[in-house]
């Protein structure tokens, strides 16, 4: 007889160490299905603990909501610095924030996983080889074995079978009714839905880089029109004194002079600060440390056009036609059609060839009380099947697969329409912000040598003692007003060039 397994009672259980919460709840005859699930429950009752306890207190440890420095994120700074005593143009700037800027390398990445999705699609169509190494061995043992006419001896009999193979199988899916050519259909629509999102990528840094040099060329010429403002405030300020000191000018005179020239190193102090904040954000987009002050040649400036296109409605369709955003859109509506196409082909049969090529080695032995026996047998294994694969029925999985298919194609389709319908109202714009951009320019200018002429008369009648330093000093804030006006409405022109170049998709680096 085999020899039967012994059981030996299980010791009570000690008092376990658990929560209150978990006391009470272990069974009158413990054994270890229960504890496991008892030590479970308590261990997510613990887990609690990791996240705050209230939504308006921070999380326990923690004195505020501000956050303990992490060695783990990075320090410093990945921009490169900038060459120094170099004189960055725009279209240098550009470059470098093509090369440097991190979005462009992820749009790149996104490009070529897409491309390689369509290489595993496409693998499909090729025979799938692998090999099969297996081993393996059975033993049993027997006791009491009947023996009426007394051969075998008495006693335990064991038997004992191994098996070793080696198989190398070839499997090809023939045919499969086009669902593997909808799934490249689709693998290919996002390929170039990729390739298209990388483009955007570089349009939509192009646009950044290119208004935050126009931003910092304004605000360098606002610098320089109040630094000259300050400068000729102390000239009237000096002026004032003098015709004070000569009882020329009266107290309030004086004091408005004086009032002219604080306001005037107020304004130039916001201007640098402006014209600094100006310089960090683009060094920033161009992926140049903005820890260093970087010489930008602010004279490298885009022509602007003389006048907006007059054919609106033919340069509204090729805009749309050639903007990014759209083209991805509609790219990805018809992946998600041919991804119903694919679905639906799931609903067909499967035809299959396989073949199979190795050899099996079979070994043996009986052990009994006289003796043993033992042997083995090699064989070789060959085989080549067709095989259909008809699917009946699944539990409704592809009735829904199906139906949620559907559901992504339309939201797609929506979601293009309606980015469609929202790159028309930014041409628009973009187009009318130009036309008037272009024209309020032109009035600026008309206003600077206006005022420069009114600011020149009242200057040299106040050398003659025939205007009063009150009227000077309005007619120079009225001219370095109006120059500060052409200064925004240069830039404003500018900005709206680029923005109708990028809302139709035709900015590049280096196009006018």
């Amino acid at each position: 007889m085999n020899a039967r397994p012994t059981f030996r009672p299980i010791s009570p259980l000690r008092k376990p160490a658990i929560t209150p919460s978990c006391i009470g709840a272990a069974m009158p005859r413990p054994n270890a299905l229960p504890l496991l699930v008892l030590l479970a429950a308590c261990a997510n009752l613990d887990s609690a603990a990791l996240a705050p306890a209230d939504p308006s207190a921070p999380l326990a440890g923690m004195s505020g909501f501000t956050l303990p420095a992490d060695v783990r994120v990075p320090g410093g700074t990945a921009s490169r610095a900038p060459v120094p005593g170099q004189r960055y143009d725009l279209i240098t700037l550009i470059d470098i924030a093509q090369t440097n800027n991190p979005l462009t390398r992820a749009a790149w990445l996104r490009a070529r996983q897409a491309a390689l999705a369509v290489g595993m699609v496409e693998a499909a169509y090729l025979p799938r080889l692998s090999a099969e190494i297996l081993a393996g061995r059975h033993a049993s043992d027997s006791a009491g074995v009947s023996d009426p006419l007394g051969v075998l001896p008495g006693g335990d009999v064991r038997a004992g079978t191994g098996v070793n193979a080696a198989v190398l199988s070839v499997q090809w899916l023939l045919f499969d009714f086009g669902r593997r050519a909808a799934l490249r259909e689709g693998a290919q629509e996002l390929s170039f839905a990729g390739n298209v999102n990388f483009v955007a990528a570089h349009q939509t840094l192009i646009h950044d880089v290119t208004q935050a040099f126009y931003d910092l060329q304004a605000a360098a010429q606002r610098e320089d029109i109040q630094r000259r403002r300050l400068a000729a405030a102390d000239e009237i300020a000096s002026m004032a004194r003098a015709r004070r000191g000569q009882q020329l000018a009266t107290v309030t005179e004086l004091a408005q002079a004086e009032q002219v020239l604080a306001q005037a190193r107020f304004d130039l102090t916001r201007a640098r600060s402006e014209t600094s904040a100006a310089s960090v954000r683009l060094a920033t987009l161009c992926g140049l440390s903005p820890r260093q002050p970087i010489r930008v040649d602010l004279s490298s400036t885009l022509r602007l056009p003389p006048r907006p296109p007059e054919a609106v409605d033919a340069f509204l369709d090729d805009a749309l036609q050639r903007r990014p955003d759209l083209q991805a859109a509609f790219a990805r509506a018809r992946a998600s059609e041919a991804n119903v196409r694919a679905v639906e082909a799931s609903f067909r049969p499967r035809i299959v060839a396989s073949a199979t090529l190795g050899r099996r080695m079979l070994t043996g032995s009986l052990d009994t009380g006289a003796g043993s026996l033992g042997g083995e047998r090699s064989q070789q294994v060959a085989g080549l099947y067709l095989g259909v694969s008809i699917p009946i029925w699944d539990g409704n999985a592809r009735q829904l697969q199906l139906a949620e298919a559907q559901a992504g194609h339309e939201a797609a389709l929506a979601e293009a329409e309606n980015l469609r319908a929202m790159a028309e109202g930014e041409i628009i714009a973009a187009y009318e912000a130009l036309r008037a951009s272009l024209a309020a320019n032109a009035a600026a200018g008309e206003m600077v040598s206006t005022a420069q002429t009114t600011y020149d008369a009242a200057r040299s009648m106040s050398e003659r003692g025939l205007a009063t330093v009150g009227e000077v000093d309005t007619a120079l804030r009225m001219l370095y007003d109006a120059q500060l006006a052409r200064v925004e409405a240069q830039r404003t022109a500018r900005s709206s060039a680029a923005l109708l170049a990028y809302a139709s998709g035709q900015i590049a680096g280096g196009a006018d």
